[in-house]
């Protein structure tokens, strides 16, 4: 098996982060391929124009599909997709993810040694950042999950966003330099559960957030309801070679 950019190194500068929101829905009709952009399949044909599995599980509802330059992906009737939008988190300077699952003693008096099973992944994170105005504050942001936000201009303009809470989806990239190796992310809906704010003195006005991971829905046009999970996406891998 080959992958194009086997072997190649990651540094904290290859990666970043984006915040995802749905845009408008595409019906597949067999002869229209896919514009150059990023896709959440939303429905897949009996006779499907998405990509072939070659080495594992066919393509579902949920995944998300990436077009890029030179890719002719024509989906066929009933392949329907939703487009995504994508937002760079500029204010972002580094971020963390652990994945763990819990240790269940089930030992018992007839085991010689004690014996465990795992339980459920659980998988939490944590993002660090400089506050940017306009973006660590935006409507629909980080800030917004936990305090009002309110724009005022001068005396022409008031207006306040409430205090929301709700389960976003990022792309939160390992490798975004296709001249270095294949694209790489980890397309996450997750939830903030925790957000600090600080100056100091000589210092950048950084933030903390701390998130954990959580299935997101999206329903269609045509009422379907479909469940995105936490996913690693390896875009450009070559599997020619298995």
């Amino acid at each position: 098996m080959s992958f194009n950019g086997n072997g190649a190194r990651f540094t904290g500068d290859n990666g970043y982060g984006q915040d995802v929101d749905f845009g408008a829905e595409i019906a597949g009709d067999g002869a229209t391929p896919l514009p150059v952009g990023v896709y959440m399949v939303i429905s897949v044909a009996t006779v499907t124009g998405f990509p072939p599995a070659t080495a594992g599980e066919d393509i579902a509802e949920g995944d998300i599909l990436v077009v890029k330059t030179g890719d002719v992906i024509t989906p066929a009737t009933n392949d329907d997709v939703v487009t995504l939008e994508l937002t760079d988190k500029c204010d972002l300077a580094s971020w963390t993810m652990e994945f763990s699952k819990e240790e269940i003693d089930v030992t018992t008096l007839c085991d010689s040694v004690k014996t465990y099973r795992a339980g459920k992944a659980d998988m939490a994170g944590t993002m660090n950042g400089v506050f940017v105005a306009g973006l660590t504050d935006a409507v629909d942001g980080d800030l917004q999950e936990f305090i009002d936000i309110v724009r005022q201009d001068g005396a022409t303009s008031w207006d306040k966003y409430e205090q929301q809470e709700e389960i976003k989806l990022g792309f939160f990239y390992i490798n975004n330099d296709t001249n270095i190796a294949d694209e790489m992310f980890v397309a996450a809906p997750y939830q903030t559960y925790g957000m600090s704010l600080g100056g100091e003195m000589g210092s950048a006005q950084s933030f903390t957030a701390n998130f954990r991971f959580a299935p997101k829905t999206y329903t269609s046009d045509a009422g379907d309801t479909i469940t995105i999970n936490p996913t690693f996406y390896r875009i450009g891998a070559d599997l020619s070679g298995t």
